[in-house]
């Protein structure tokens, strides 16, 4: 039986299965064979591939070959998603039990694990470890997922944070942590926020991959299939994915599916774009919903702009979103930074066509949902909405809780100045 080479859904372990992150593993390596053995923060949304990174860097044999060897590098990888309720003393009690197992000098195992019995040990005990483990010439480096879990929990207090900068700073422990947002910002409390803890990371934020990497993780997984792709068939997966590697995945399973079924040309096309938007929808939502009221309307000024006829008014850069909406000047970054947006000289556009068609769908209404002309008049005359009149006929096309965030870019548009027919053309290119 011919196997899919494709997964999705779970992080690559596989170091010959791994692709892409050149840059963003020499940021990180060169951080931790210097001689200050420096920690780094990974920050990258869903799904963009942190958990695959951490373990293609703990793995021993892919770190040997980054210049992690083991008989001076012991690789501790531990998740900390879904730990609500888990303490300090917890906390170090798992790294020693995964320095137990990772430590390549076993001599060294009796004490680790002497310590991790332990009832109670304190940071003078910690201290005392790792100096023990630095003078065999050992470095730790401890790779932290769903690092959020610990600095948002209230049983985490300024001291225990205080305590392992100090561990970090005095001895050759390296910390590479993993969240979906900048460390500072996941803090439970001002006091956490403030603390020196934060300084000793660089951040390195996980992208979207670019076309090469696109081209060489499709290339490395055909490698030996019967169906390899066609430059068209490339492209596709790019116009899916958007360089995500989940969704590259995603959609590169359904092509081979699709071709496994004997599936070619349009047919392919039209059924792996069916099963593909069926798949991704619940994450775009995670998206969607995790995006501000004006991230939104900049995704929508995106979009509208990008079905225009092409023209140097219409072209989605910077300067003509923030015609439509002021703020997208400060929305688009963290929306880059995000991978919901991608740029090419200049000009901005969704990371996908399957999320372009998820937001329309999203945001309109079918026929028999629409809203009725009272609904429509009784929002109207909420106050502040005197300007919307003329295209309330427009309204009930779009499902009612986006209403103000349809009446937000009209009112930006300076609807006096574009007037009704140029807000119908927008309409109609969102819809």
């Amino acid at each position: 039986m011919t196997t899919n080479p494709f997964t999705f859904g779970n992080p690559i372990r596989d170091p010959s299965l791994f692709y892409g992150r050149k840059g963003d593993i020499r940021q990180i390596v060169n951080r931790l064979l210097s001689s200050a053995h420096e920690s780094t923060s990974i920050v990258g949304e869903r799904r963009i591939g942190k958990t695959s990174l951490l373990y293609h860097l703990s793995n021993p044999v892919a770190a040997a070959g980054l210049g992690l060897t083991e008989d001076k590098y012991c690789l501790v990888y531990i998740d900390f998603q879904g730990l609500t309720d888990i303490t300090p003393q917890r906390f170090w009690q798992r790294v020693l039990h995964k320095m137990s197992r990772a430590i390549c000098d076993q001599s060294l195992i009796p004490t680790i694990d002497g310590l991790r019995k332990r009832e109670s040990f304190d940071l003078f005990d910690l201290e005392d470890l790792l100096e023990t483990i630095n003078e065999r010439g050992i470095n730790i480096v401890l790779f932290m997922d769903e690092f959020e879990y610990v600095t948002q929990n209230p049983n985490f207090g300024a001291d225990f944070f205080g305590g392992l900068r100090s561990l970090a700073i005095h001895y050759s422990l390296a910390l590479v942590t993993a969240t979906r947002r900048e460390l500072v910002d996941l803090c439970h409390s001002d006091e956490i926020k403030g603390s020196p803890f934060f300084n000793i990371f660089a951040n390195v934020v996980l992208k979207p991959f670019m076309m090469a990497d696109v081209n060489d993780l499709i290339d490395g997984y055909v490698e030996g299939q019967l169906f390899a792709f066609t430059p068209d068939e490339k492209a596709f997966v790019l116009r899916l994915g958007g360089g995500h590697p989940f969704f590259v995945q995603m959609a590169g399973y359904y092509i081979v599916e699709g071709k496994m079924q004997g599936l070619r040309g349009d047919p392919l096309v039209a059924q792996v774009t069916a099963e593909f938007d069926q798949q991704a929808r619940t994450h775009f939502d995670y998206y969607w919903t995790h995006c501000s009221e004006s991230e939104k309307v900049s995704l929508l000024s995106i979009l509208a702009l990008s079905r225009q006829k092409p023209s140097k008014k219409t072209t989605p850069n910077i300067d003509n979103l923030s015609q439509l909406h002021p703020r997208a000047r400060f929305d688009v970054p963290p929306l880059l930074r995000r991978g919901l947006v991608l740029e090419a000289d200049g000009s901005f556009s969704l990371f996908s066509h399957s999320l372009e068609r998820w937001i329309a769908h999203e945001i309109t209404s079918a026929p028999d949902e629409q809203e009725s002309r009272k609904s429509v008049e009784d929002w109207l005359s909420g106050g502040g909405r005197e300007n919307l009149e003329p295209v309330s006929g427009i309204l009930p096309k779009f499902k009612k809780k986006y209403w103000p965030i349809i009446g937000t870019i009209l009112k930006e548009m300076s609807f006096e100045v574009v007037g009704a027919a140029a807000f119908e053309l927008f309409v109609k290119a969102l819809i």
